[in-house]
């Protein structure tokens, strides 16, 4: 794959992005609440898949190697904390999110970029809770039942990443055509 440097500078921009969004945090638990959902979506509306994955993978190696980049700093024992699942869900979500979907239609455009998000969104909640799920009770020894773990790793975010979507969907639609992103639509 070539890269071209106004798509290397698109990938910095929206990896800068990504560690922003994920240094603005509060605690409330084992996983901060961070605007890292609408980072991690508007990072495959605009790069699409293998751009997308590049800066997942590099985000990820940059914070394993200790650059913290992650909420809560950085560094390989980041593995073992229970909000690391959903880091690995960032990834795993650039497969729905880094799709071009079409339509001539604005408002199908729009509804097709919101069930992308939302697809996005729920590969990392389901990632993630099984990976907290795991680590708290095999690693941690917490024994934490399900709802435990959605009470902790998901129903404090809902709200919140669903409306991180819906803000994502609506300022990449006006952005998309930007001579600067030279992205494709999302829909």
């Amino acid at each position: 794959m070539k890269i071209k440097i106004n798509e290397l500078c698109q990938m910095a921009i929206m990896l800068a992005l990504l560690i922003v969004c994920s240094k603005i945090s509060v605690n409330i638990g084992p996983i901060p609440i961070t605007l890292q959902t609408f980072a991690v979506i508007m990072v495959g509306y605009v790069l699409k898949l293998k751009k997308g994955l590049i800066v997942f993978l590099a985000y990820i190696l940059m914070g394993l190697l200790g650059i913290p980049v992650f909420s809560s700093g950085g560094g390989f024992d980041y593995i073992v904390k229970p909000s690391f699942g959903f880091i690995l869900g960032f990834l795993l979500s650039v497969f729905v999110t880094g799709l071009s979907l079409k339509s001539n239609n604005k408002i199908l455009s729009y509804i097709l970029g919101l069930i992308q998000g939302l697809l996005g969104l729920l590969i990392i909640d389901f990632v993630g809770l099984i990976y907290m799920y795991i680590i708290m009770n095999y690693y941690l020894g917490m024994d934490k039942n399900v709802i435990s773990i959605l009470e902790a790793g998901l129903f404090p975010f809902l709200l919140k990443d669903t409306i991180s979507v819906v803000i994502a969907v609506v300022i990449y639609s006006r952005v998309s055509n930007l001579i600067f992103l030279k992205a494709e639509p999302i829909y």
